[in-house]
């Protein structure tokens, strides 16, 4: 098994705007990294995903709208561009779970309908906002046997996209007394930008 990481890294873009990062090294040549244990089997350091995850702290992981997918090809770059959609699959569930938790969190006086609509609105939005997430680091696997590319990608979205889409349900809903603790939320969201621009330096 051969492997190389890349680490993709791009420059930070304009406040409420984000692109697909695809800059780095373009077809890198894969390198062992395998060590041989004492029963002659040769193991990875750490899966890919496991890898991945690691680089975003705790406080990221639950901040940072983010997602590892895996593609496996006999196609370098079919393994990539898979590897990639899935990611922002992962990434758009786990933007979902966070758009329900702070309305969860800051919604007050709010019937359910209301707070689904809300929460509706919010993700069709975000999830249109997918394509433009940030490709943060790749690690690439070359299989001599069966000759396949596995890639892992870890992708994040600028919560500032959440942010966008939070105020513009807000606003739609005034009528039904969507009412939001906006300090407290705006805080939490201050807190989430925080932690992805760390990444983005």
């Amino acid at each position: 098994m051969k492997r190389v990481k890349l680490a993709l890294v791009a420059a930070i873009s304009v406040a409420m705007a984000i692109t697909i990062s695809s800059c780095g090294k373009t077809n890198p040549e894969p390198v062992t990294v395998s060590t041989a244990t004492a029963t002659g089997n040769k193991r990875i350091a750490d899966a890919p995903e496991i890898e991945l995850e690691n680089k975003l702290t705790q406080e990221q992981r639950q901040s940072i709208p983010w997602g590892v997918g895996i593609g496996v090809s006999t196609d370098r770059q079919m393994a990539r561009t898979e590897s990639i959609a899935q990611a922002q699959m992962a990434t758009g569930r786990n933007s979902k779970a966070i758009v329900s938790g702070l309305l969860d969190g800051y919604a007050k006086n709010v019937n359910g309908d209301a707070k689904r609509i809300a929460e509706d609105k919010i993700n069709s939005f975000v999830d249109t906002q997918l394509d433009g997430s940030y490709v943060f680091e790749t690690i690439m696997e070359f299989n001599e046997q069966d000759k396949k590319y596995s890639v892992y990608t870890l992708v994040l979205l600028d919560p500032s996209r959440i942010a966008e889409a939070l105020k513009a349900a807000i606003a739609s809903q005034e009528e039904q007394e969507l009412v939001i603790a906006s300090e407290n939320m705006q805080i939490r969201l201050e807190q989430m930008k925080t932690e992805y621009n760390k990444l983005r330096k």
